[in-house]
């Protein structure tokens, strides 16, 4: 995976990265949210996703977290999760997508 400059940047720098995003599949509208976020030696890639007729409840979301030793596997691992573009991630500003635990 080639990994845009700026994306790299951001990420080293600590900043967590990510995007919040509808889409519809199979019929179905789907809320999504991904990130990733260096902490120490490791990247550490965040997936959330939840068909939004269950968001009130939380019933049947897939909530993912995993550490990864570089930015491409982070981010392979959020592409295979999600079906999703995860180089068009850009900072965060306000409330975070996940915390590192």
């Amino acid at each position: 995976m080639d990994v845009p400059a700026r994306l790299r940047e951001w990420v080293d720098a600590g900043k967590q990265v990510g995007q919040r995003r509808d889409l519809v599949r199979e019929g179905e509208p789907i809320y999504q949210r991904m990130g990733v976020q260096r902490t120490g030696d490791v990247f550490v890639a965040y997936y959330f996703e939840i068909p939004e007729a269950l968001m009130a409840v939380e019933e049947d979301a897939l909530e993912l977290m995993e550490r990864f030793e570089t930015l491409e596997a982070a981010l392979g691992f959020l592409e295979k999760s999600s079906g999703s573009d995860v180089l068009e991630m850009t900072p965060q500003k306000g409330q975070k997508i996940f915390h590192v635990g």
